[in-house]
């Protein structure tokens, strides 16, 4: 599509699955998943700006990010689609569902996963030292621990980390919009917080269907098989509900 989005195999008769990541990641973080996916899916993952491939400076904004994204997608979006996002990736694909919607255009079902929901006063991390800010993120299970383990890497993905939690601290939510499209909200059951917080979601959305997995924040990588079939589910559900609506 543009430097803001990789296709990982273009399959046009399939539906959409458009990924947007956690903090620090970038499209190769969903190629696990699209390998699951793949005969299900057309999987197209979203590469930040400053992350992985894409040169664009860092962005700290949420709201900045959803812009960013909606003016890469339109004109694009030409057959159903499915949005997810996981942790800041669904805040991301909160308020890129209601830019979207508001130009009549909806996604077929959107999936939001491990992140309180849009009220939510974010804790503060990026004004720790670098050494504290990466533990505090390793400690949640964000970081891999090969990667935790080699320095020079860790210096490398460490200012797009802090670029990433700024934008969620600094987060106002400011539009109210519900979203209309069918959400679906995933989150793991050892993820103290958003566990607790998961209903202050039901606000935000006309229809909310939930479903917790085993496994913390990052479930989506130390349960993938199950998650990546819950994922097939709502794929082939969606799928159906746009076949009987035509």
């Amino acid at each position: 599509m543009n430097q803001l989005f990789k296709t990982f195999e273009k399959k046009s008769d399939l539906i959409q699955l458009i990924c947007f990541p956690f903090a620090g990641g970038y499209s190769a973080s969903y190629r696990p998943l699209f390998e699951q996916l793949k005969d299900t899916a057309e999987v197209t993952a979203a590469e930040p700006p400053g992350h992985g491939t894409n040169l664009m400076p860092l962005e700290t904004s949420i709201d900045r990010l959803a812009e960013l994204y909606k003016e890469g997608l339109t004109g694009k979006l030409n057959r159903p689609f499915i949005l997810f996002g996981h942790s800041m990736g669904g805040l991301v694909v909160y308020r890129l569902t209601q830019l979207l919607e508001r130009e009549g255009i909806d996604p077929a079902a959107v999936v939001i996963s491990a992140i309180q929901p849009p009220q939510t006063k974010r804790q503060r991390l990026t004004h720790l030292s670098n050494e504290a800010f990466v533990q505090h993120i390793a400690e949640m299970g964000g970081i891999p621990k090969e990667l935790l383990e080699n320095k020079p890497m860790m210096d490398y993905f460490t200012p797009s980390l802090r670029a990433d939690y700024q934008a969620l601290e600094s987060f106002q939510h400011t539009d109210k919009t519900i979203i209309k499209s069918p959400v679906y909200l995933l989150n793991g059951k050892q993820d103290k917080k958003c566990m607790e917080d998961a209903d202050g979601w039901l606000t935000w959305a006309n229809a909310i269907e939930r479903t917790d997995f085993e496994g913390g924040h990052m479930y989506i990588n130390t349960h993938l098989e199950q998650f990546a079939e819950h994922m097939r589910h709502i794929i082939e559900q969606t799928t159906k509900r746009q076949f009987i609506s035509q």
